[in-house]
């Protein structure tokens, strides 16, 4: 008699029989399918959108060679990085591309309070594929090993997995949370050229003032559907990075009654106009701010 156990991925204790009672731990379902939502205000990048599908699009391997696994996008902050990743991980998606799914991590390479070092960056990614956390090792260099064995067999299985990596601070960083098989592929945002991760470069520019002016217009329109379009013009010559979004809150919140809240918080800004228009200013990029541009 000869058993054979198929068709699945397998990182813990397969049990096969008859008449076998066993107690089993909780089942752990991986999470990889969690990627943030895509702003509906974004525009433009059309090129740079199309050059990033096209890095991501699956291709044999010629002569021997891996096909580029990495694409590294660099820039200024808020020029728009994040949201171009998103977009172009939905739209690789969309298309069947990664059948295995999609991990996100921002590691918040350029916040001090909030950074990850690429342990725990590890740690939550192989939480996310499903590994339980009694089996993740304590060492980052036994995570890393472990990270990129479950990635290979995804690769192997014909479920490749796209790896999505936010706010890079430095090479050393991200480079263990990067697919070595070419069946994977990684997409790095970094205010920094990442030459050294052997990446395919893709450098973000500042919107063109058409772009800029479309992208207000946009998020106006989000905000107030019916809003004419002659009212954009007020805002045609602000600037063209996706910070245009905070003078487009304000002139979605124009024409409303003022309202005076009365919580403490409120109360300290004792009435100060200055005060009042940096509240005014962070509410709008909270408000407007539906994408990512770190």
């Amino acid at each position: 008699m000869h058993n054979q156990i198929s068709g699945g991925i397998f990182f813990s204790a397969v049990i096969q029989g008859r008449d076998i009672t066993v107690q089993l731990p909780p089942q752990v379902t991986p999470a990889l399918f969690g990627l943030p939502a895509g702003s509906p205000a974004f525009t433009g990048r059309a090129d740079s959108l199309r050059d990033l599908l096209t890095a991501l699009e699956p291709s044999p391997s010629i002569g021997g060679a891996s096909a580029v696994v990495v694409t590294a996008v660099g820039g200024m902050g808020g020029v728009g990085k994040t949201e171009l990743a998103i977009q172009a991980a939905r739209a690789a998606l969309a298309r069947d591309w990664f059948p295995g799914g999609v991990l996100f991590v921002d590691l918040f390479g350029y916040d001090p309070g909030r950074r990850l070092d690429s342990g725990h960056a590890l740690d939550g990614l192989l939480r996310a594929l499903g590994i339980p956390g009694e089996h993740i090792p304590f060492e980052t260099q036994d995570r890393a090993r472990l990270y990129a064995s479950v990635l290979s067999a995804y690769a192997r299985a014909e479920r490749p997995i796209l790896v999505v990596v936010d706010n890079a601070a430095d090479p050393e960083q991200v480079r263990p949370l990067l697919p070595g098989d070419s069946g994977c592929r990684a997409i790095v945002t970094s205010r920094h050229t990442m030459g050294m991760l052997d990446a395919r470069l893709l450098d973000l520019n500042v919107l063109t003032p058409q772009e800029a002016i479309s992208l207000l217009g946009r998020a106006i329109d989000l905000a107030h559907p019916r809003r004419s379009a002659r009212h954009r013009a007020r805002d045609r010559r602000r600037g063209g990075s996706p910070a245009v979004r905070v003078p487009a809150a304000r002139a979605a919140d124009r024409g409303r009654p003022a309202r005076r809240r009365s919580t403490p918080a409120a109360e300290g800004y004792g009435g100060r106009p200055g005060r009042r228009r940096i509240a005014a200013d962070r509410a709008a990029v909270r408000g407007c701010d539906g994408s990512r541009h770190i």
